[in-house]
């Protein structure tokens, strides 16, 4: 695969975000907070995988050789591609949005500069799937054996950084360093007993390959920000929180009885954890990583949470079809997003970046939805 023929400035992107939920100023309730919907619920396409940062919000829309990634131009939804082949699994850094591209030999990686408004395409004689883009770094999965390895640019010679019978999955970037989660077997299923997974983790200024090392059980969900990485160790009803670095080492966060889906901002972590009646969100800052304590509390499962500094934003089921997005806006309580209360769709997946974030809204998942 050629080099990468990118490189990130300091310049800002004057785009506006598919969903952007902002408020006038710090102490404005989350109710009040301003919800674009940038999508249309009536097309009969589905719009989903939205990705946010800084200024920039991309998702995929349609599937297989329907697919195309779009971008929110700050009235509507633009296409970056309509080409035919499949576009898929979109991802920004906020400068450079990359995704996966359909040829006639597979998969090329392809690049669209959000300064210059040009796409390039990264042609290889292989299969390149899920990229990643963060700053300079560019990471990806090429399918030279039966599952797959990771490459990384830059990286080796070669870019090359895996070697094994693994199936690498659930990726996550910050800056040049590269966290992700490697099976066992290319028939085991994420999150179930039988599993053995581990977090691996790429330190791009050492140029170094670590595995952070559990308790001997699934390690699964890895989110990395800064140097610091967190993952569910255990598979869904008996995980545990663990935490690590960029370089090797691992230590438990908190033991509890169903710990899942963790996420960080480098500073706090937060979690679904079951209290035996349904799933509350656990919080901790990792200043006194033993002193995790419950940030929800009452009959209804508060899941997939995201967290960026003083905002905190998760999905709450409230009925079936009618889930809600709630947030607790720079260090407020819980509060529903008017526009996802009790409208009767799904409002699922967020996703945060800073002071605003982006989620799905569908009429019953799996059916077509719209971005907010």
């Amino acid at each position: 695969m050629q080099a990468h023929p990118f490189a990130v400035t300091a310049r800002s992107i004057g785009v506006a975000l598919v969903l952007v939920l902002a408020a006038t100023g710090d102490a404005e309730a989350a109710t009040s907070l301003r919800a674009n919907i940038m999508s249309n619920p009536n097309d009969g396409v589905s719009e989903f995988r939205p990705r946010i940062s800084g200024d920039a919000v991309v998702w995929q829309r349609g599937s297989g050789a329907s697919s195309d990634v779009f971008k929110w131009s700050g009235l509507a939804g633009i296409n970056l591609t309509a080409n035919g082949v499949a576009d898929e699994n979109p991802e920004t850094d906020g400068v450079h949005v990359v995704w996966q591209q359909g040829s006639a030999g597979g998969r090329n990686i392809a690049v669209y500069d959000l300064l210059t408004g040009t796409t390039t395409i990264l042609s290889s004689p292989g299969d390149e799937r899920f990229p990643l883009v963060s700053g300079t770094t560019l990471g990806w999965i090429q399918m030279v054996d039966a599952d797959g390895e990771v490459f990384v640019d830059p990286g080796p010679i070669g870019n090359q950084i895996t070697v094994n019978p693994l199936v690498e999955s659930e990726f996550s970037i910050d800056g040049d360093n590269l966290v992700w989660s490697e099976g066992d077997d290319l028939h085991q299923t994420l999150g179930t007993a039988d599993d053995s997974h581990e977090v691996a983790v790429w330190n791009g200024a050492l140029q170094g390959l670590y595995i952070l090392t559990g308790p001997g059980t699934d390690d699964i969900h890895p989110v990395i920000s800064g140097d610091t990485v967190v993952w569910q160790a255990g598979p869904d009803g008996s995980g545990d929180i663990w935490y690590g670095d960029t370089l090797g080492t691992s230590n438990l966060l908190f033991d509890g009885t169903d710990e899942r889906n963790p996420h960080t901002d480098g500073s706090r972590v937060v979690w679904e954890h079951f209290d035996g009646l349904d799933f509350d969100l656990y919080i901790v800052d990792l200043a006194s990583p033993n002193a995790a304590v419950p940030f929800t509390n009452d009959t209804l499962d508060d899941v997939t949470p995201q967290i960026d500094g003083n905002i905190i934003v998760w999905e709450k089921k409230v009925t079936p079809g009618d889930s809600e997005i709630w947030v607790s806006w720079k260090g407020g309580p819980p509060e529903p997003v008017l526009k996802s209360r009790a409208n009767g769709r799904d409002d699922v997946a967020p996703r945060i970046d800073g002071d605003h974030f982006v989620y799905e809204s569908c009429l019953n998942l799996g059916q077509p939805g719209e971005l907010c």
